[in-house]
């Protein structure tokens, strides 16, 4: 074992005994007060509903690469591209893609407006991913967010196999902005 590894593994001991130590709640309440401490305005952010979004008026021709739809809010625009065929999983449900990008062209990755904008164009029960895809095929010339949808599948059989479980600010595992 080199030297390195051998530091590493104190560590990692050092680490485990740590929560062995003391009450680990007790210990992350401590850990919220501080960040509330430090980070007064991000502490006392609310969450507010997303707007819903209004859909624009057909502004082109569907075309292989335009959107067939475009909808917006008072901070995202989104592109909505239908696909009949399932090129991923094979279902009959057709593919969505939900396109994302914000009115002030930052890189505001919201994940509870996404899961909102999600739901609001291809369905509460509709699962999608975002693809975050090998450097040989990254596209990133701004700030554009991909949803991929899937309105035939069920349950997409990655991630956790848990059922809903949402906590707001007070009962959260770390820092966590209050639920609307």
């Amino acid at each position: 074992m080199t030297t390195r590894q051998q530091l590493d593994m104190a560590v990692i001991r050092e680490r485990l005994e740590d929560y062995e130590m003391g009450d680990v709640v007790a210990r992350r309440n401590e850990l919220i007060r501080r960040w509330r401490e430090a980070h007064p305005a991000a502490a006392a952010e609310k969450s507010s509903a997303l707007k819903p979004l209004i859909r624009m008026q057909e502004w082109r021709q569907p075309a292989p690469d335009h959107p067939e739809e475009v909808w917006f809010n008072d901070t995202y625009t989104v592109t909505l591209r239908r696909r009949g065929d399932d090129r991923v999983f094979g279902t009959n449900g057709g593919m969505i893609q939900l396109g994302i990008s914000s009115h002030d062209g930052t890189a505001r990755h919201d994940w509870r407006d996404f899961q909102a904008i999600k739901n609001q164009l291809a369905g509460a029960e509709c699962e999608a991913f975002e693809l975050y895809p090998a450097e040989s095929r990254l596209l990133d010339p701004s700030n554009y967010f991909l949803l991929w949808c899937f309105p035939g599948i069920r349950r997409i059989k990655v991630g956790l196999n848990v059922e809903r479980e949402v906590r707001d600010a007070a009962e959260a595992l770390a820092p966590q902005r209050a639920l609307p």
